[in-house]
């Protein structure tokens, strides 16, 4: 059986940085587990791995699809559950990084997609809700299409939300799906940090990204190729608010302060799903860097258990 490492939770947490810390620890290779990540182009407004970062340590699941093609939690999940045994036969550590929370849940927990109707357009767009307006829009609709559904599946998990509302779309019905759990001895990690500390990097970052970080030029070279500014991941946090200042729509002001709310709001729901969840181990940071010697060090305590099954002294 495989061991895997996960860094997870929300985002401007800092996960990447603890991440290349573990990887200067010990041989591995990190597997990123973020929905906006796998399309090309879109660099800057997803935070992808720096290409130093990149030639240090081998990266995956990052740039799979151009941004105007469907690309499905499924599709993920079977590359992501080909590429644990084979970082692990090359003597290394699988460590999967990233805050979409439906990656991780459907990776280690994993569903029988095959068995079901599904359609890549239909779960981009259910996913896309999900993040934009929250569960409880997603709930409601639910109980009004399949009362029976919603009475059977655990309404406070947004995976299975998600999941019967698109086979209900589908008209497969809203039953859940036999679990497949994956075949790994798993530890997961998260960076915790006070709520007013986490906002502020989230604020920091969205004004750094549409003033000096570059998301503007990187948005409109976009548009020039002919991606419409309409297409899902080109309305992500930071994109979508970049479109509408280069329209003449929002001043630049408006668009940092907007995208900042959005992503604290992204935020919240992120720590809401993770907190659910009994297996992460949660690693205070304070507002320091993540990894700063204490946080460095407690993570790796975890991760010798996992590797060598007792920590190193």
């Amino acid at each position: 059986m495989s061991e895997l490492l996960a860094i997870i939770g929300p985002t401007a947490s800092g996960k990447s940085e603890l991440a290349m810390a573990l990887a200067a620890r010990r041989p591995a290779e990190i597997m990123v587990a973020d929905s906006r990540q796998v399309y090309r182009g879109m660099d800057i407004g997803t935070a992808k791995p720096r290409s130093a970062d990149r030639e240090a340590v081998p990266h995956h699941l990052i740039d799979l699809v151009d941004p105007d093609e469907p690309f499905s939690v499924a599709q993920w999940v079977e590359r992501a559950r080909a590429l644990v045994p084979s970082i692990a036969e090359r003597g290394r550590l699988p460590i999967l990084v990233g805050g979409t929370g439906l990656y991780v849940a459907a990776l280690l927990d994993g569903h029988d997609y095959a068995s079901q109707p599904w359609s890549p357009p239909v779960r981009a767009r259910l996913a896309d809700e999900l993040e934009a307006a929250g569960l409880a829009s997603l709930i409601t609709r639910l109980e009004q299409l399949d009362p029976h559904a919603a009475q059977r599946i655990d309404l406070q998990n947004p995976r299975r939300v998600l999941r019967a509302l698109e086979r209900v779309e589908l008209g497969g019905g809203g039953e859940t799906p036999g679990a497949r759990p994956f075949a790994a001895n798993a530890v997961m990690l998260a960076i915790e940090r006070p709520r007013e500390v986490l906002y502020r990097r989230i604020d920091d970052r969205a004004r750094w990204l549409l003033t000096d970080g570059g998301l503007l030029n990187e948005v409109r070279a976009l548009l020039d190729v002919g991606y419409a500014a309409s297409l899902s991941p080109m309305t992500g946090h930071g994109y979508g608010e970049a479109a509408r200042h280069l329209a003449g729509d929002w001043s630049l002001d408006e668009a940092i302060e907007i995208t900042a709310r959005r992503t604290r709001q992204y935020a919240k729901r992120q720590l809401s799903w993770f907190r659910r969840d009994p297996r992460v181990v949660w690693l205070p940071a304070g507002d320091g860097p993540a990894d700063a010697p204490a946080v460095v060090t407690a993570a790796v305590r975890e991760m010798d258990q996992l590797v060598l099954g007792r920590p190193i002294d």
